[in-house]
């Protein structure tokens, strides 16, 4: 039987692991402690200033990058575009401050912004694709050339004659574009005449700097947009300038379906903005091509004329 010397040995126990637990605690083991702690602390500040440091560092040298770009591009922009006429094809979350970079490089060129539209989301509107097909059957008839089975690349070849024509065939489809309570496009600055280029431009990525980004919604398919600018890019010369930051942003899109439209991803830097009117030219003259710093671009910027 356990009797009252077992209970009083095992109570003295108790108390003396407590006793000697408060002596380590207020001695020996609290300075190794707070040691250990004030050192992981400073570990920790030290990584956040090296972090802050190597973040100052890169910001620093992509505003110098931007700054010689676009002193350079004084010196070679000049004439690339002379006598061009060019409408801007806006998509949805666009910043104006893009557009505005945009639009002073082209006129740097020599070339003329004569217009801007925007393209709404029914674009993309999974529900609205049975629609999109069929309504694409009214355009055939108004195209030289609509032969493909994909009612967003008709569309798409749509929008370019009605941006890059002047005639009866061009105002009817403007005119089916712009129809409806849920339009294709709206226009933002009417065009004062048919335009020679197509500058689409989209929204920044979603990890952008001050940006709320370009993820898709529910219900929307970026993949359409494939169609309706390889169809665009048969139609006129076009460049489409965007991010491709993640899979779904808009020039990511079209790379990894294999769109035969010229891309600049990068949007909001100085050389996506510098790139536009040289990409315009150099596809003009032929050449198709992936410009920027992200997957898919084969070089950095598009060539320089001499």
């Amino acid at each position: 039987m356990i009797d009252f010397r077992y209970h009083l040995v095992s109570l003295i126990s108790v108390f003396l692991a407590l006793a000697v637990g408060v002596v380590l605690g207020a001695g020996p083991l609290q300075n190794s402690l707070g040691t250990a702690l004030n050192d992981q602390v400073t570990a920790l500040r030290a990584d956040r200033n090296a972090i802050q440091a190597r973040l100052e560092a890169t910001e620093t040298a992509v505003n110098e990058r931007d700054s010689y770009i676009e002193a350079a591009a004084a010196a070679y922009l000049p004439g690339t575009l002379e006598g061009r006429d060019v409408v801007l094809a806006v998509l949805p979350g666009t910043e104006g401050k893009d557009l505005d970079a945009l639009s002073a490089n082209i006129k740097t060129a020599g070339g003329r912004v004569v217009g801007r539209v925007s393209l709404t989301s029914a674009w993309v509107d999974s529900s609205r694709e049975t629609f999109r097909s069929t309504y694409a059957g009214q355009f055939v008839g108004y195209l030289s050339n609509a032969t493909s089975a994909d009612g967003n690349r008709v569309l798409g070849q749509g929008l370019g004659k009605a941006l890059t024509a002047s005639d009866s065939n061009a105002i009817t489809l403007m005119d089916l574009l712009t129809a409806s309570d849920t339009p294709l496009v709206t226009v933002d600055a009417k065009p004062s005449g048919p335009a020679s280029m197509v500058a689409v431009v989209g929204p920044r990525g979603a990890g952008a700097s001050g940006s709320a980004g370009a993820t898709p919604t529910s219900g929307q398919d970026p993949n359409a947009w494939a169609g309706v600018f390889t169809g665009l890019a048969q139609e006129a010369t076009t460049v489409v300038v965007g991010s491709a930051d993640s899979g779904t942003d808009l020039v990511a899109t079209l790379r990894s379906a294999g769109a035969s439209v010229t891309t600049i991803d990068s949007v909001g830097q100085a050389t996506a903005a510098v790139s536009t009117p040289l990409a315009l030219a150099a596809t003009a003259a032929g050449t198709t091509g992936a410009y920027g710093f992200d997957s898919g671009a084969e070089s950095v910027m598009p060539p320089v004329k001499k």
